[in-house]
């Protein structure tokens, strides 16, 4: 630390510095030398002074740190995300609303040839089924509870990706989500229907785009910032995915494969930076393919002869 005052003996300047908080911060590598040093205040100007014999070696210390300083690099911070486009978030849920009336209208036969069975998808190759029973729900407490959920996930993820690539994710996150739960319960009659596996798509498609953006950046590649979206992803997975199956009919092990889909498929798109290069008219036309996806697997389920 610098002396609180000048000894007798002659002293030799070895900065000049405008503000006293520069000269403290230069003293301070002449303190890691374990030299004696002082500030002198001269007018509006801080000096800093040591003993003759020392100027020599300060000099030079100081001025590897001015090099230094010269070359620390600034770290570059993300452009903001863009503004959500609530348009698509409208669509989503008109989307969802017409599928259930359509449920709800259509021959009670109608919904069985759309369910997620198992067997069928794995056995039979039946694979459209993963697609359709996304836009199949128990009863309106069911496709509420999806709808509300799946909407707020979905518009954190739609400045991350953009509208098109972020509903083509979504959906095929619940349709890998939905193949790998057919596969785990392969060899059980267990049978599916729900939005809630492309649900928690969109959540790992957030969790993983928070991730990759955080370990990008300098400022955030900290082990507790990294830590932070994978944390709280688990957690909501954890609060909202899993209950008492037998009780409430949650399929806890398909809302976590769209979870680990969605981290999967997320993780690629933000490594490859998708939103950058997918142009706003490429991101309309891939808003029509999720949909299509969806109304095409239906298709499949109703022509198919059975």
């Amino acid at each position: 630390m610098p002396e609180d005052s000048p000894p007798d003996l002659p002293l030799v300047e070895v900065g000049r510095y405008a503000r006293l908080s520069q000269a403290k911060e230069r003293a301070l590598v002449v303190s890691a030398m374990e030299l004696p040093h002082w500030i002198v205040r001269e007018g509006r100007a801080f000096t800093l002074r040591v003993e003759p014999p020392a100027q020599a070696q300060v000099a030079q210390e100081l001025e590897k740190f001015e090099i230094e300083q010269t070359q620390r690099v600034v770290p570059v911070e993300e452009p903001p995300l863009p503004k959500i486009e609530t348009l698509s978030l409208y669509v989503a849920a008109w989307f969802l609303g017409t599928c259930w009336f359509a449920q709800n209208v259509m021959p009670p036969g109608w919904q069985a040839k759309g369910e997620a069975v198992s067997r069928l998808i794995v056995r039979d190759g039946e694979w459209w089924r993963a697609l359709t029973a996304l836009v199949l729900h128990g009863d309106t407490l069911h496709l509420v509870v999806n709808l509300v959920s799946g909407l707020l996930f979905s518009a954190f993820v739609l400045p991350r990706f953009g509208t098109g690539m972020t509903w083509l994710l979504i959906a095929l996150s619940g349709f890998f989500g939905n193949l790998a739960n057919a596969c785990f319960y392969q060899s059980t009659s267990h049978n599916s229907i729900g939005s809630s596996t492309a649900v928690f798509g969109a959540l790992g498609l957030l969790v993983s785009s928070d991730f990759i953006a955080r370990f990008a950046s300098p400022t955030t590649r900290s082990r507790w910032q990294l830590v932070l979206p994978v944390g709280a992803g688990l957690a909501l997975l954890a609060y909202l995915g899993v209950g008492e199956e037998e009780q409430s009919h949650t399929d806890y092990m398909a809302h976590l494969w769209g979870f680990i889909a969605g981290l999967l498929l997320g993780g690629v798109a933000a490594v490859w930076r998708v939103r950058e290069w997918v142009g706003t008219a490429a991101q309309r036309s891939l808003a029509l393919v999720a949909p299509l996806l969806i109304l095409g697997a239906w298709w499949f389920a109703l022509t198919r002869p059975h």
